[in-house]
């Protein structure tokens, strides 16, 4: 390999690490804002309950928050599962390589796959507890 072709692949390494890490740091803000949004919504409804529904009063539509807190565990169990399943990604994706280095070409991550599937269920049933979260709200004020 001629000097300037090593100097091309060192950068593109450099570039692709640099690259791995910021989508590494993104995939990790990410988990950490659902976590903490969701847990914030639970924490939310349960002030919302003693601050705007009158003692002695039973809430309206009760039925809304029961939903807003099912969607908001199920997201919230969905990003811890997905923690389990980025280290198995991580882990079968160091097997990959090795395998395609080795000349096998056949291999596959799916817990990689698994991991985005997760991350999807999760982003989109917090939406869908806030939106319950907040229909029960507009019901009580």
């Amino acid at each position: 390999m001629s000097d300037t072709n090593l100097d091309k692949y060192q950068v593109y390494l450099n570039e692709r690490k640099s690259l791995f890490l910021a989508s590494f740091e993104q995939s990790r803000l990410f988990d950490k804002a659902i976590l903490t949004l969701a847990a914030g919504a639970f924490g939310l409804s349960l002030t919302f309950i003693r601050q705007f529904v009158p003692e002695g009063q039973a809430a309206k539509s009760v039925c809304l928050l029961i939903l807003s807190w099912i969607f908001l565990s199920t997201s919230i169990l969905s990003t811890l599962f997905s923690f389990i399943t980025s280290q198995y990604a991580c882990e079968r994706q160091i097997k990959v390589i090795e395998e395609e280095h080795s000349g096998k070409s056949n291999s596959n991550n799916n817990w990689r796959i698994l991991t985005i599937i997760l991350n999807i269920i999760s982003i989109i049933f917090f939406l869908i507890g806030i939106i319950f979260l907040a229909g029960f709200g507009i019901v009580n004020l």
